[in-house]
This record gives structure tokens, C-alpha cells and sequence, in this order.
């Protein structure tokens, strides 16, 4: 069984991919692959959203589980603005708020 700490770190890694392909999308001005917004849009929203989950990280020790879940939404909202391989920080960062989230300590 992981660990809620596993789970923190598995986040952040999804938060810093999803900040990645923001800086990305708004330095060459195109994204490839289905999105659903503009280009200015979608790094904007990606870069916001990722700075978000990485600051709910200093609040863990004080609420796993709310720190856990508000990572998950998050992810998910992120996921209309990423397209083709950089979904693959949402679902990480999915994956690391659910392990957070329902991890028993």
C-alpha cells in the first residue's frame, strides 16, 4: 500500500508536468492535439491550476484527505486544457490526490 507521502510526491510530479506544458504552450503559441480553449488560455489555465496544486501542498500535514481531494478536481479540470502526451501530468497528478485522499494512517 503506498503511502500518503508517495501520493504527495506522485502529485507534484503530475503539477510539474502540467506547469511544464503551460510555459510550453504559451512560449511557442501552439499546442497540439484537441484542447478546449485558445492557446493563451490554455497555458494560462494550465499554469494557474498546477501553481494551485502545488501550494495546496504546504497544507498536507494539516489535512491529507482535503489536500488529497482538492488535487484530484484539480486534475480533472485541467484535463480539457491538455491534449495528446501532456494529459499524462493530469493522470498522474489524479492518480497521486486519490492516493492521498484515501490513504489510511
Amino acid at each position: 500500500m503506498a503511502s500518503a507521502k508517495t501520493g504527495l510526491w506522485t502529485a507534484l510530479c503530475g503539477a510539474c508536468l502540467i506547469l511544464i506544458d503551460g510555459i510550453v504552450v504559451l512560449g511557442t503559441g501552439s499546442f497540439y492535439g484537441w484542447h478546449y480553449s485558445s492557446v493563451s488560455t490554455v497555458g494560462w489555465v494550465e499554469i494557474i491550476l498546477s501553481l494551485v496544486m502545488m501550494g495546496l501542498a504546504y497544507y498536507y500535514k494539516r489535512s491529507p484527505a482535503a489536500v488529497g481531494w482538492s488535487i484530484l478536481v484539480l486534475a480533472f479540470i485541467t484535463m480539457p486544457f491538455d491534449g495528446g502526451f501532456w494529459t499524462v501530468g493530469a493522470w498522474i497528478a489524479v492518480i497521486g490526490g486519490a492516493i492521498i485522499a484515501t490513504v489510511k494512517e
